[in-house]
């Protein structure tokens, strides 16, 4: 790959990077208002609600954004890509139609599957409303990024971000609607969003369908249905299990504000990695010292990530105590668990190197299969004992799975040889000073120089130790003495 289009990756990743955080962020900007305004019951409420849609989305949204890529780039000529543009448009529109008009025949039973009643009928009816608009958002946001118009993308991004925080501010803190308020901004924001997004696209691509472009999209997307279904159980299963067995809403409620900090993990630290890490693997493999860039890389990588799940860990306690009621502080205790299944995702990105390399992609396949089969055992025996502690762990057995399976598999086919000494070391000491944390002091101002101190000593024990090699330290101390310099050891491997 030429280096002005390295450049280029780079530079467009780190604005579509934004852009993604800015979308996604909402939920975490939310948190100290949902968590003062809405009680776990209701918090766990819209968990499930989402759940639904969600799944329905899957199935009838096709999860057809690799699609558009992958004949946007395919046809050269305009006409056909604004086709395809237009043609995914409507055809999701269409299926998320038959989506809601499914939800609103099967409202009592899905209700009550859920929920265990028909309290929620209404609810679930108004939060499908926005499934009709969601096509409208997402295939043209794809669209945007199809034409490598970053900055237009993130200029979307903001406009969402500040119109959903407006209308939850206005409907959860001044109207006090609590599960009502959130659904009402959900409906309001997806249909100003979408419109203008439609809007855009529809201008730029005419109102046409290609039932040839249409059957492309459609065979082309119905493969990932399944492995997305699968993935959906593992990450969303928990809260039908905790709502059914381990504890009802309150419990789902306190436990999915615990696995946000996991989400967390992956936009913040693991995805950017990722937007660069995806294309530049393979120039990597062509190089002559390919292994020793492969294992330099891995340190550098899991090094950060275990880092970032220490903060979080020491400091998620204090910051529920700062932004929540007492009633939420219980999810401090889930976070750390839920943490480890997310560093396991987030090895995973690398170790799958060999299987990807080899097109061997039916071994990630195997690896979701293993990692249901093993989550399935931790809700039936580990969430009626345990509650959303047993979720975590079920969640935590299950990632761990999956990635040694794909890791195993992987190493047959490319063995980048990585050395993993370090890594369970620093493993080690995150989960040390995450007990010493969850056991601290229990006054804020106390507890916040103690997680501290237990974050200076494992900087220095990083920084002094032989742990980590030589050359990581050295590099460390350079960028203490001048942190400028962190930037020219980010982007320059």
């Amino acid at each position: 790959m030429a280096k002005g289009s390295g450049k280029k990756i780079i530079s467009h990743s780190k604005i579509y990077l934004a852009g993604n955080i800015l979308q996604r962020c909402v939920s975490f900007v939310m948190l100290p208002i949902y968590t003062r305004f809405l009680t776990p019951a209701d918090y766990g409420t819209l968990e499930l609600l989402s759940m639904v849609l969600d799944f329905v989305g899957i199935i009838l949204g096709l999860r057809i954004g690799q699609a558009i890529f992958r004949y946007y780039a395919e046809y050269e000529n305009k006409k056909d890509r604004n086709e395809i543009i237009s043609t995914a448009l409507w055809l999701v529109a269409a299926l998320n139609v038959l989506g809601i008009l499914l939800i609103a025949l099967a409202a009592n039973p899905l209700a009550t599957m859920v929920f265990g009643n028909t309290g929620q009928v209404r609810n679930l009816l108004l939060f499908s409303l926005t499934l009709l608009m969601q096509g409208f958002f997402e295939i043209p946001l794809s669209y945007i990024r199809a034409q490598q118009r970053p900055g237009l993308f993130v200029s979307f991004s903001i406009a969402k971000l500040i119109l959903q925080l407006g209308l939850n501010i206005l409907f959860i803190v001044y109207m006090k609607l609590h599960v009502e308020g959130v659904i009402y901004s959900a409906i309001i924001s997806s249909f100003l969003m979408g419109s203008t997004l439609g809007f855009y696209a529809l201008k730029n691509c005419g109102i046409c369908f290609s039932i040839k472009k249409a059957r492309q999209l459609v065979s082309f997307s119905l493969p990932l249905i399944a492995t997305g279904i699968i993935a959906f159980y593992i990450t969303f299963g928990d809260r039908y299990f905790l709502q059914l067995y381990g504890g009802g809403l309150t419990e789902v409620g306190v436990y999915s504000l615990g696995y946000k900090f996991g989400f967390l993990l992956m936009f913040l630290v693991v995805g950017p990695f990722a937007s660069i890490w995806d294309s530049e693997k393979y120039n990597i493999a062509k190089e002559e010292n390919a292994k020793e860039a492969f294992q330099n890389i891995f340190i550098i990588y899991s090094t950060v990530v275990i880092l970032a799940c220490m903060v979080i860990s020491l400091y998620v306690k204090d910051l529920l105590h700062v932004m929540s009621g007492p009633e939420f502080w219980g999810a401090a205790k889930i976070v750390p668990v839920v943490l480890g299944g997310y560093l396991a995702n987030a090895l995973l990105q690398y170790v799958s190197f060999g299987i990807l390399l080899h097109n061997k992609t039916i071994e990630m396949t195997y690896g979701t299969l293993i990692a249901a089969a093993v989550i399935s055992i931790g809700y039936v025996f580990l969430i009626p004992r345990y509650g959303g502690m047993g979720a975590a762990w079920a969640t935590l057995f299950a990632f761990v799975s999956r990635t040694c399976w794909v890791y195993w598999r992987a190493r047959r086919l490319y063995n980048m040889e990585l050395r993993w000494k370090s890594v369970g070391i620093l493993i080690g000491l995150w989960g040390g000073v995450s007990v010493c944390s969850l056991y601290g002091p229990s006054n804020l101002v106390a507890s916040l120089l103690f997680n501290s101190f237990l974050l200076v000593l494992v900087a220095a024990i990083l920084l002094y130790l032989p742990i980590l090699p030589d050359t990581l330290r050295k590099k460390a101390h350079t960028i203490l003495k001048n942190p400028k310099s962190a930037v020219t050891f980010i982007f320059n491997r």
